[in-house]
């Protein structure tokens, strides 16, 4: 087996290669468009980074937000705040068949704040 290496200890192949790296690399200095290619890519790669960093402190402010909010207390406020008046008829009778039917006949749901049904209960009272 002969062995095909210089005086320093490269093959022929290694210095082919290196030299057309290097080649390549001179060749990407002054060619403007693969220069754009690399400013662009620099650019896509710094923008990505960004809107991941971003995304990940926004992310991580809002679930301490909604890790320390108690909904159901929340929905307890708010509805403590509402009346809710509902009126409504509903006939149930017997189908051909012997099924129970419901049927309804006047529906009529209103929702109003407590301050507000308080004092049209208080102007509808008659002395």
């Amino acid at each position: 087996m002969v062995d095909e290496r210089d005086g320093r200890g490269r093959s022929d192949d290694e210095k082919r290669t290196r030299l057309g790296r290097l080649g390549e690399s001179l060749t990407g200095l002054l060619d403007p468009e693969a220069a754009l290619r690399k400013g662009q890519d620099l650019v896509t790669g710094v923008t990505q980074a960004t809107k991941d960093e971003l995304m990940r402190i926004v992310s991580s402010e809002m679930r301490s937000f909604l890790e320390k909010m108690d909904a159901a207390d929340l929905l307890q406020q708010i509805i403590a705040g509402l009346q809710v008046d509902v009126q409504m008829q509903i006939k149930f009778s017997r189908s051909a068949d012997g099924l129970v039917q419901p049927r309804i006949t006047r529906q009529d749901a209103q929702i109003r704040q407590a301050d507000a049904a308080a004092a049209d209960d208080e102007g509808d009272s008659d002395p």
